[in-house]
């Protein structure tokens, strides 16, 4: 079931990889490495090492997943990160959709380790052992998800025939 996404503050700027987690609930795991200062009331990475032993519920806080991009919110509704819209599996969308949640690792972009290395989501949860801090949120994905805007009757025709869309497709 999908939810209407309410606007909200920008946020700070950042990138973002998901991946699958191979624990129960929830599945749906998101690596967010941005400059935003990071929050207290997420949970630290332990002197265990072990990530999943970290996560932890974050009151309040959500993970929207819009048209275009995500936006990681606090409980006031301000945005703390907005990363531009990564490749999003069908798995990942199914168990976002499924639980209404993710597990939302975060850390500072010039403290991680290969942070413009790989893709992979399980490498960079790895590599935030040591500085990372990791929660659950409620997440959201909108109607509008991965649609393109609408074209405007002035701009290029998308079929690329160099016409504006009013002279031609849009007819």
């Amino acid at each position: 079931m999908r939810q209407s996404i309410r606007s909200s503050a920008a946020g700070k700027g950042g990138t973002a990889t998901p991946f699958l987690r191979t624990i129960t609930s929830p599945k749906a795991g998101l690596v967010l490495t941005t400059s935003a200062a990071m929050p207290d009331d997420w949970f630290t990475i332990p002197e265990s090492g072990n990530i999943e032993d970290a996560v932890g519920h974050a009151l309040g806080w959500t993970l929207e997943v819009r048209r275009n991009d995500l936006l990681l919110m606090n409980p006031l509704g301000e945005g703390l990160v907005k990363a531009n819209l990564p490749d999003l599996e069908a798995g990942w969308l199914h168990e976002v959709g499924q639980d209404g949640s993710c597990a939302v690792f975060l850390a500072p972009a010039d403290e991680i380790p290969n942070a413009d290395g790989p893709a992979d989501g399980q490498v960079k949860a790895a590599s935030l052992l040591s500085v990372g801090r990791a929660a659950t949120v409620r997440s959201s994905v909108a109607d509008d998800y991965g649609k393109a805007d609408p074209v405007g009757r002035n701009q290029p025709c998308p079929c690329d025939s160099g016409k504006k869309y009013k002279h031609c497709c849009g007819k």
